[in-house]
């Protein structure tokens, strides 16, 4: 072989092995490129569902503060109105009086045990008829009384409140909770829809 001839089967070789090596460096890069490529679908991946976890939290999180926020106005809001209410509800007292004041307090006057009264305390106005209904009683007038009367027996250790105030106290928690049905149902009637 001459030299020439060796020279060319060298370069002839040497661009073989080149080839094959290139060959084999992009293979390797190939394989590497597609393995980082899945490591970065992966990571990508469990970012996501990190994220989306997370963001299900916030939103969970957010969702369960506004629950108890609106829980609070509510109720807030509720006591308001009952609140409101039991003001109306007093305030209305000297009405249901007006209507017939003689005929109410003989009414709340025959709930009285039989006991000789010795104190009776009555609205200024109802005073004629605690002294014609309860005559050896010692009458009091007091403003603060819409109708009806306190009274007290045996130096003070019987003692009856049998005014319209009273009444209202012992009946307000039945009456609080019909006002309020009511008044919810009146509510959910004029409600406006719910947008999306």
């Amino acid at each position: 072989m001459s030299r020439e001839g060796l020279i060319q089967t060298l370069q002839q070789e040497a661009a073989e092995d080149t080839a094959t090596l290139w060959s084999r460096a992009r293979a390797e890069a190939d394989k590497l490129r597609l393995e980082a490529a899945r490591k970065i679908d992966a990571e990508r991946l469990a970012a996501a569902q990190q994220v989306a976890a997370a963001a299900k939290r916030m939103e969970q999180a957010a969702t369960a503060a506004v629950d108890r926020e609106a829980r609070d106005i509510r109720m807030s809001a509720g006591i308001e109105l009952a609140e409101r209410l039991h003001g109306l509800a007093r305030a209305e007292l000297p009405n249901a009086r007006a209507q017939n004041p003689e005929k109410l307090f003989r009414a709340l006057a025959a709930e009285l045990p039989a006991l000789e009264w010795q104190k009776v305390r009555v609205n200024p106005a109802d005073e004629t008829f605690a002294r014609q209904l309860l005559p050896q009683a010692q009458v009091e007038c007091d403003t603060r009384i819409s109708g009806g009367m306190e009274t007290e027996a045996e130096g003070g250790r019987i003692r009856v409140n049998n005014t319209l105030e009273a009444r209202l106290e012992t009946a307000w928690p039945e009456l609080l909770s019909g006002l309020m049905a009511a008044i919810l149902r009146e509510a959910s009637g004029h409600e406006s829809p719910a947008r999306d």
